[in-house]
């Protein structure tokens, strides 16, 4: 017997449907729906570990340069676009899971198209944050 809380697709996964809370206000419950997505959403794949740590050593190498306030608004969008693009496309990747050993080919064009908007996202995120710190050390090593 099945909770009703509950959906089962594997044996292993479980997916918890939470019943809806009526004594909380609409936008703190958009709040708490956004917060259990990012939390689904970083657990689903292993490519924010990497993003992470690419984050963690963009922050670094930022912080040891002496980023301007500018600088670091221009920064904040490159790691906020690409933690974006990878979220939609985990969010692709969940729409698409079916218990089929191979999915349908319009299924596979719209993952493929979602990890080229991810790939994208980060070449240019990458080129942008290499004019940024590229910058930062002429002006530094100018004088």
């Amino acid at each position: 017997m099945q909770n009703s809380t509950s959906q089962t697709t594997k044996p292993s996964e479980r997916i918890v449907v939470d019943p809806p809370h009526t004594h909380r206000s609409a936008w703190r419950e958009k709040l708490v729906r956004a917060e259990r997505g990012l939390v689904r959403g970083i657990r689903f794949d292993s490519a924010f570990f990497v993003h992470f740590f690419g984050i963690i050593v963009v922050i670094a190498a930022g912080l040891v340069l002496g980023m301007a306030w500018m600088q670091w608004t221009a920064i904040a969008g490159c790691l906020t676009l690409v933690l974006t693009t990878q979220m939609f496309n985990q969010a692709l990747k969940a729409l698409a899971h079916t218990e089929e050993a191979t999915p349908a080919p319009h299924v596979e064009r719209a993952l493929a198209i979602g990890t080229a908007a991810v790939l994208v996202s980060c070449t240019g995120s990458s080129l942008m944050l290499t004019v940024i710190f590229w910058q930062r050390i002429r002006e530094l090593f100018a004088g």
